[in-house]
């Protein structure tokens, strides 16, 4: 079947445009629509680690018992419906009250032709992504990551379903800006509708340069030397005066020369933190396009 993007009407498109108002770092939206029916449209959100329940999501009678996989040695565990200690990704929201969505829409399985999802992040995927997650009844677990997630639900689904899924940003990224942040290695990293910034650098530098802060409370120290022998320096005579000037110019350039290392220390792990980030969000991106009825791409 030919893939096909979300085509939005007025009302989806402003649906979006709330969702995206409301998101934030740690808060994911999605928009979904059943058979091109605005009629249908409702947002879901992710919740946070032992959050209570989103109030637009699905009450906790509408969802199934679940179970965890992610105690030390690979120990499974049951995961209260709202408020667990891993909370929930909207993806996984959306997955786990598959039938109560479909109630509320008044729809069977068997009706449905097109589902259409806008999350203000792509997926996740990888080690780093959302736990290995049960619900009731279902016999494995579904896999990390809420790409391998969705993949594999919407394989368990007829396929005369189109699935259509746009995100805002790429997942790892809080930033609104579409700019590429430059670099070969970036770039040929993003497709021309992913060419997104990757702001999830920021926590790994911050991880990754432990010196940094040291250091550049150390230049800090040094541009206060450098202030008080200017203060002082005019109040003396002769070489004196000369000498205390020349200090305080010394104390300055040490201090830019300090801060010039930082800086490209931290750049260049930005860079590479990025790069990481947006590759990963790609091979998400890949395997969900890898299916025939998925098209997935950035909404515009």
């Amino acid at each position: 079947m030919p893939k096909r993007a979300i085509q939005p009407t007025p009302a989806f498109r402003q649906a979006v445009e709330d969702m995206q108002a409301k998101a934030g770092p740690n808060t994911v939206g999605l928009v979904m629509r059943f058979n091109e029916d605005d009629s249908t449209l409702r947002d879901l959100w992710s919740e946070g680690s032992n959050a209570p329940k989103h109030k637009y999501n699905p009450h906790a009678a509408d969802r199934p018992e679940m179970w965890r996989c992610d105690l030390p040695g690979g120990g499974s565990r049951r995961a209260n419906k709202v408020g667990d200690v891993r909370g929930y990704h909207a993806e996984e929201i959306f997955i786990a009250c598959w039938p109560a969505l479909l109630r509320g829409a008044d729809l069977q399985e068997n009706q449905l032709h097109c589902v259409e999802l806008a999350l203000s992040k792509s997926p996740c995927y990888g080690n780093s992504g959302s736990s290995l997650l049960r619900l009731a009844n279902a016999p494995r677990y579904m896999p990390v990551g809420c790409s391998s997630k969705l993949s594999e639900f919407v394989q368990s689904k007829g396929r005369q379903i189109e699935w259509r899924i746009a995100f805002l940003s790429l997942n790892g990224s809080d930033a609104t800006s579409y700019v590429p942040i430059g670099g070969f290695s970036v770039d040929r990293l993003m497709s021309a509708r992913e060419r997104q910034i990757a702001d999830a650098a920021d926590r790994q530098v911050r991880f990754q340069s432990v010196a940094a802060p040291q250091m550049r409370g150390h230049a800090l120290h040094l541009n206060n030397r450098a202030a008080v022998f200017e203060m002082v320096a005019p109040r003396l005579n002769g070489p004196a005066r000369g000498t205390l000037m020349s200090m305080a110019r010394e104390e300055k350039q040490a201090a830019r020369d300090l801060l010039a290392r930082v800086n490209q220390r931290s750049i260049a792990l930005a860079n590479q933190a990025r790069t990481l980030s947006v590759g990963v969000a790609q091979q998400g991106i890949a395997l969900l396009e890898g299916l025939p009825n998925v098209d997935v791409r950035r909404w515009i």
